[in-house]
């Protein structure tokens, strides 16, 4: 008997090591993890006063529609990026000005007024339109964006839309995806009708003065030779402001042969007309270049008749007196050079504006 319960003592005393050994274990093993507790209770208390939390009972789907959320608004905004884009380049995107008349693929043509290097390159065909705008005598501009043009932009004119409507160049058909060029218009800057005279004849003038920084010089006037083109000389003496800037301007000499120029106005309707009679050009003549009806023209300045040049151009005026001779010949002799290479257009190094009165 006494045998029997010393054992059973000694079980129990066993037993007892054992669970004191085990709760010192965990313990210990309480003590080591309590400090990552604290942490993510730190964390999770930070999370709960961020701004930008989720809700404690957010899932997969909800984190899903945020998402779709989020790229719908982006292209959303895209879109409305390129339509502000559009707008600007249609003049209705809170620019000063309007562009409603842009047409893509297409060139047209008219009257330079500022070629593409005299203009400068531009971003975009809202900035040519603006440029256009800004400009004396544009009311037609053409856009190309490709590598190759560099952002070119030309400004150019017709005189009326009532009677006249800008062509395709080189018989291009608008819309044709090989024509680089945007063009628009703007409602600008168009001659003036002609005034009425009771059906009778417009009283011409005899002689009009082409003055330039270093002198002047009288066409005498010969209706007689073409009528018209003396028509137009009278309305450019008559009308105010008919040469802007450098609309008219001399810009080519040849000793010898001729002194050059253009005598262009965006007030005063063009001169249409051309009539070639049979009259050699001789010493002091004056009449449109090019065999065209102007407004580029020349004073031929040769010692014989131009036999080479033939019955080609419409004359209209002849410089006479000895004075404007002498300013004829001092420009033909002024500083000038020949930029496409010898034997080729000579043409003055900085170019001379004129009027007329």
């Amino acid at each position: 008997m006494k045998t029997g319960g010393k054992k059973r003592k000694a079980r129990r005393h066993h037993h007892v090591k054992k669970i004191l050994l085990a709760c010192v274990v965990f313990a210990f093993a309480l003590a080591s993890v309590a400090p990552v507790f604290r942490k993510h209770e730190q964390r999770a208390r930070l999370d709960a006063t961020h701004p930008h939390r989720l809700s404690s009972d957010y899932d997969a789907s909800a984190i899903q529609t945020t998402m779709s959320k989020t790229t719908r608004t982006t292209k959303e905004e895209e879109k409305k990026k390129k339509k502000e884009d559009s707008d600007d380049a249609r003049g209705t995107g809170g620019r000063a000005f309007a562009c409603p008349d842009i047409r893509e693929h297409c060139e047209y043509d008219g009257a330079v007024v500022l070629d593409g290097v005299a203009a400068g390159p531009t971003k975009s065909i809202a900035d040519c339109c603006e440029k256009c705008s800004t400009t004396s005598g544009c009311n037609v501009y053409v856009f190309c964006d490709e590598s190759w043009c560099k952002g070119q932009c030309w400004l150019k004119r017709i005189e009326s839309p009532d009677v006249e409507t800008p062509k395709l160049r080189n018989g291009a058909r608008e819309g044709d995806l090989n024509v680089p060029w945007t063009s628009g218009m703007l409602m600008k800057d168009y001659a003036k009708a002609e005034k009425t005279r009771d059906g009778t004849k417009k009283t011409l003038k005899e002689h009009v003065s082409i003055t330039t920084p270093v002198g002047s010089f009288t066409i005498r006037l010969k209706p007689e030779w073409h009528r018209k083109s003396v028509e137009y000389l009278t309305d450019l003496a008559e009308t105010e402001n008919a040469c802007q800037g450098t609309s008219c301007k001399l810009y080519r000499v040849e000793p010898g042969f001729l002194v050059q120029g253009v005598l262009r106005s965006f007030v005063v309707r063009a001169n249409k007309e051309t009539f070639q009679f049979q009259k050699l050009m001789e010493y002091g003549d004056v009449g449109w270049a090019g065999g065209s009806a102007g407004p580029d023209f020349f004073v031929y300045l040769g010692e014989k008749p131009a036999t080479w040049l033939k019955f080609d151009h419409t004359i209209w005026g002849t410089v006479e007196d000895p004075k404007s001779l002498e300013v004829l010949e001092k420009i033909v002799k002024m500083d000038s050079h020949t930029p496409g290479g010898p034997n080729t257009m000579r043409f003055l190094r900085e170019e001379m504006p004129i009027r007329v009165v």
